[in-house]
């Protein structure tokens, strides 16, 4: 029986030990690479800091030392990431308060899929389903990935709108902001050697000038991949992931450039294809604060692949935009689910 309590013990401390590397591992890998470890180290940050948690107690609790080990590394977490489940009950500020409608925002992001969603039935037309839930939320602005260049003129609560189908050029993605606002300029940033891009708008409200990025960001198209090599799909997956870590950062660095030269009021939303626990993440939210964390509930989830829950969508704000409220929508439409903030523009 001591012999027992003695390897159990020893089992106990090397799980510890692999536990607390992998999660300081996990934090250096995403900020210092940009390849297929990086990218499964976001994938299983959650996992870490769970089974760091549990040690600290486990071990706390038998009133051993090694406790300090886990507990260091959940401060580590801490220190490089948020949280990966919320429960808000209110908005940042901890306060419901109440607002008019000249200096609220509500902004909405979705990758529709090009309206033509793939389920186990085949390909459906989505944009009669999409149009009826755009009307009933009617945000003031509502950002879409994956547009379908033929279906802008069923969105008819919006006056102003902004479409890339034309100056994104042939073979982009496209992509379109619609407004209630009128728009004082707009723009697209092309990704080079990418079907990707992102674009922008400026409006004024409250007597501030926003600027509202609609960005889509290179995905792994892991499902394609996988799909196309089935006799081969660990390496070509693999290679693909690899790809696209690295395309990614290089766009975020444009857009990052971009953004810094702007001297307003920034809101950036889109499809990131990059979990809170990536590099691209962390880079573009910056000084942001990101809606789901000031006031979302829940894991946030936007994606799922091969059932397990991303959070791939998001809005990223300026420090002077109030979060009142962050919602997630299950609607199924899409691969992706939208999102849905509430805010308010400071003066």
């Amino acid at each position: 029986m001591k012999r027992f309590r003695i390897q159990s013990f020893k089992i106990d401390v090397l799980l510890t030990v692999v536990t607390s590397a992998l999660i300081v591992l996990g934090c250096l890998f995403i900020f210092l690479a940009d390849n297929i470890i990086s990218f499964g180290f976001s994938l299983i940050m959650p996992i870490l800091l769970v089974l760091n948690l549990f040690f600290s107690v486990y071990w706390l609790v038998k009133k051993n030392k090694i406790f300090l080990l886990s507990f260091f590394c959940v401060v580590v977490y801490f220190l490089c990431f948020d949280f990966f489940i919320q429960f808000s009950s209110y908005n940042s500020s901890g306060l419901i308060r109440t607002t008019s409608k000249s200096d609220t925002l509500s902004v909405l992001s979705y990758n529709a899929q090009g309206f033509r969603h793939q389920n186990n039935e085949g390909r459906v037309e989505t944009h009669q389903p999409i149009v009826s839930f755009l009307n009933d939320k009617s945000p003031n602005i509502f950002c879409i990935q994956e547009f379908s260049s033929t279906h802008y003129k069923y969105f008819t609560e919006y006056p102003y709108f902004f479409k890339t189908n034309i100056i994104a050029g042939k073979g982009k993605s496209v992509m379109a902001i619609f407004s209630k606002f009128p728009i004082l300029d707009k723009g697209y940033i092309s990704f080079p050697n990418t079907r990707n891009g992102a674009m922008f708008i400026d409006i004024i409200l409250n007597k501030n000038k926003i600027r509202i990025y609609n960005v889509h960001l290179e995905s792994y198209s892991a499902r394609l991949v996988y799909r196309k090599n089935r006799h081969n799909n660990y390496f070509a997956l693999a290679k693909r992931i690899n790809k696209a870590e690295k395309t990614r950062k290089e766009q975020v660095h444009i857009l990052k450039r971009h953004m810094d030269k702007f001297k307003g009021t920034v809101v950036l939303c889109g499809d990131f294809n990059s979990t809170q626990f990536s590099s691209a993440y962390n880079l573009l939210k910056g000084n942001l604060k990101d809606t789901y964390i000031e006031a979302g509930n829940g894991f946030g989830a936007t994606y799922e692949l091969f059932k397990y829950p991303f959070r791939l969508d998001y809005i990223l704000v300026d420090d002077n935009i109030e979060v009142l409220s962050h919602k997630n929508f299950k609607l199924k439409f899409s691969d992706h689910e939208p999102i849905l903030a509430k805010l308010v523009v400071k003066n």
